[in-house]
């Protein structure tokens, strides 16, 4: 998982990486550790004093929808814009 976040270009917008490296998570791991990163990544903030959003849990679900349908990350990053990220 850390590596896919690495691997994401610096200075995404927020929810843009929440999609791309639940794609990620979900094409070099599994959908299972896509969705318990995405939360994981939520209640750390919720109880560190991060910024816990709904949209980011949003974002990090159709990261993982468009993992399933191709494993070409051009389609997946295409994927993400056409639903806002």
């Amino acid at each position: 998982m850390r590596a896919v976040r690495d691997s994401l270009p610096a200075n995404l917008p927020d929810k843009r990486a929440h999609c791309l490296a639940s794609a990620g998570i979900a094409q070099r791991c599994s959908v299972v550790e896509a969705y318990v990163a995405g939360a994981g990544k939520e209640l750390s903030d919720l109880f560190t004093g991060g910024d816990a959003e709904w949209a980011d849990w949003r974002a990090d679900r159709v990261g993982v929808a468009c993992a399933k349908l191709s494993q070409q990350i051009e389609a997946v990053s295409m994927c993400c814009k056409q639903h806002g990220y």
